[in-house]
């Protein structure tokens, strides 16, 4: 999916957050789509998913818990690995108001360093 059309998914204002250390080249914080939108790009640029399994969801009214297992290659190195990641996601009015993704920051890094 381009970037635009996932754009297209959060609201003007969603928040959009990966979890990790300031230290890590993973670690964002994106507010409103000028923030977002660039992230989302770089982030699709960067890895490319090749398999998704969705391992477990809760789902309590306008919010959901996912865990999910994928294997991502990385565009930088070519590398490809398996591994788990977890997102909270708030929904508002059929769009993502909230996205809330917790990774391996670590493995990422290393698949973004050539």
């Amino acid at each position: 999916m381009p970037h635009d059309a996932l754009g297209g998914i959060f609201t003007p204002n969603a928040r959009f957050q990966m979890a990790g250390s300031h230290v890590s080249p993973v670690a964002a914080l994106a507010e409103g789509a000028e923030q977002y939108r660039p992230l989302l790009a770089g982030m699709i640029k960067t890895f490319e998913v090749l398999d998704h399994k969705i391992v477990s969801m809760l789902i309590d009214g306008s919010k959901a818990a996912v865990q999910w297992r994928a294997k991502m290659r990385s565009a930088v190195t070519g590398e490809t690995v398996e591994t788990d990641l977890f997102d909270l996601i708030e929904l508002e009015g059929g769009r993502i108001k909230s996205f809330f993704e917790f990774c391996d920051t670590a493995l990422a890094a290393r698949m973004m360093k050539p």
